[in-house]
């Protein structure tokens, strides 16, 4: 059995775990992108035996030199997984550029067209726009019997549905042709179809742009987390221009969740929701400092954030009235520094910021410390996967109904000082 034949039997054998790694990652950009709210259809597959025979042939009658052991035809065909992004709008590719760093480890990325190729016909447009990525999965981002499929290379392809349609058919009848090379008319006919899907792609950006405009204006309202995300980026855009702030939106899917929950989900509610966030670069992204903000100081809109988040499900009794317990006393105690704030610096709506009572200098630094550590309780308990022990959650909560009587205390004294 010559060397190539051994590959593709070694490979048959292979096959499931290229097919599960590329359910893997194609899953996890699935849900990534469904809660950011892009638009686009997520496929996956593991390369074809008779396709990949044909490819491992051709390249190696075209390379330097023959493959001397299966190793380097391994590391010589990158796609033997591969994953496809769809995109309704081309427009979000560079989003969907940030999201694919931060969730995979990139080796290399690639840019379509390419002019280092020139075609053998000669084509009036520019061919096939997508970017592609041969990427692993990190493996923290896997369950313990899954962190082996972070040794399998992923080439991840993002374009337009019009372009990855387009490129199949092309792909098909010029690079792997089964009845003889192509006609200069069969190829003329091609590069007029690739006409007709840039026409497309301009069409489809001109009509994400016609629902952004749609979506700004006051009496607008957010039919679905899509929309919510559209007038967030376009925002948030304008807010933070030298900032890539697509990395950290965070869960759009979510936040829109809790806004119909809440039932404002018009531009008007959201725009004064937003001007009141002081975003601050911390581990919070940008959803879940909006979430804060919408949240803050309301004991029910707690409840329904945590039952979106269905984050208390197999917790036993105990646990969850610890939970309780720790929300309550919290919430109190957010309430009245809200208050505090408000108070002394009008302008400032919503959520405390701990610099600014730190500022007013109304409440002292041992103070100021017991608040910053009940808050990281509070935020590994309504953002983080992780629940907090529920011993701790009950010490915590004395702690925030301790600390919420002392500072009534001291705003008191303060006070009746202030009138001697």
């Amino acid at each position: 059995m010559d060397l190539i034949s051994q590959f593709m039997e070694n490979y048959k054998k292979k096959m499931p775990f290229y097919e599960t790694a590329g359910r893997l990652a194609a899953l996890q950009l699935e849900e990534e992108l469904r809660s950011a709210g892009i638009r686009s259809i997520v496929t996956f597959r593991a390369k074809n035996p008779g396709r990949l025979k044909a490819k491992v042939q051709r390249r190696n009658e075209l390379n330097a030199g023959p493959y001397k052991n299966m190793k380097e035809i391994y590391e010589d065909i990158a796609d033997l997984t591969g994953v496809r992004v769809s995109l309704y709008f081309p427009g979000d590719r560079d989003i969907v550029n940030t999201l694919i760093g931060r969730l995979f480890t990139i080796l290399e990325t690639r840019q379509f067209p390419e002019q280092s190729k020139p075609p053998s016909y000669h084509k009036r447009f520019s061919g096939y726009w997508a970017n592609h990525y041969r990427a692993h999965m990190r493996e923290e981002r896997l369950e313990p019997p899954q962190k082996k499929y972070a040794a399998a290379r992923i080439e991840i392809q993002v374009a337009s549905v019009l372009m990855h349609a387009w490129c199949e058919v092309e792909h098909d009848l010029v690079y792997k042709p089964m009845q003889g090379a192509l006609s200069d008319e069969e190829l003329a006919i091609l590069d007029e179809l690739n006409g007709l899907v840039l026409a497309g792609e301009i069409a489809l950006e001109r009509l994400q742009r016609a629902g952004n405009l749609r979506i700004r204006t006051k009496n607008a309202a957010f039919s679905s987390q899509y929309d919510l995300a559209s007038y967030l980026y376009n925002y948030l855009s304008g807010q933070f221009e030298n900032e890539e702030i697509e990395l950290r939106m965070g869960n759009i899917e979510l936040l829109y969740s809790l806004i119909s929950r809440l039932r404002f989900t018009g531009v008007k509610e959201m725009e004064a929701v937003l001007k009141s966030v002081k975003f601050e670069k911390d581990k919070r992204n940008l959803s879940q400092q909006i979430i804060d903000q919408i949240i803050t100081g309301n004991e029910k809109r707690y409840q329904i954030y945590q039952e979106l988040r269905a984050g208390r499900g197999g917790l036993d009794e105990v646990h969850r009235a610890a939970i309780d317990y720790f929300i309550e006393r919290w919430v109190s105690l957010e309430k009245l520094l809200n208050q505090i704030t408000y108070q002394n610096a009008p302008k400032a709506r919503g959520s405390f910021n701990i610099n600014r009572l730190k500022r007013m200098g109304l409440l002292d630094q041992d103070t100021l410390n017991r608040i910053v550590l009940l808050r990281k309780t509070r935020n590994v308990l309504i953002h983080d996967i992780e629940i907090p022990d529920k011993d701790d959650l009950l010490r915590h909560g004395d702690e925030a109904g301790n600390l919420l009587l002392h500072i009534r205390a001291e705003i008191s004294a303060q006070d009746n000082n202030g009138e001697g």
